[in-house]
């Protein structure tokens, strides 16, 4: 069984290169993400998910629509641009720790 590792900048970099040119690409690749991956992103570039409050005779819930690229303004498809940034930020902050820096410390109390 062969195991590769998955690098998550090279993800945000391509995105990234195809949201600047070939949005039909950036489509693709958008509406591809897994739904916590999409929901990062979207939050990234401080864009709120379509919600519904549904009505029942005795009760209300809210739900909240599946997003694709074609649903996003033009206003939002220019902030997933600050998103990607934002995100490629963290990423690059937490890339200078290593393994031991996750760890947790436990202490013993006297």
């Amino acid at each position: 069984m062969q195991t590769t590792n998955i690098n998550p900048r090279s993800y945000l970099r391509e995105f990234h290169q195809i949201l600047s040119g070939k949005r039909s690409l950036a489509r693709t690749a958008f509406n591809n993400l897994k739904p916590g991956q999409k929901r990062l992103l979207l939050d990234a570039a401080g864009i709120r998910p379509r919600t519904t409050t549904i009505y029942n005779s005795n009760s209300s819930f809210l739900h909240t629509y599946s997003m694709s690229y074609d649903d996003l303004s033009d206003q939002e498809l220019d902030n997933l641009k600050k998103g990607l940034r934002r995100l490629q930020t963290i990423i690059d902050a937490f890339s200078l720790c290593e393994d031991v820096d996750f760890k947790k410390e436990i202490r013993k109390v006297a």
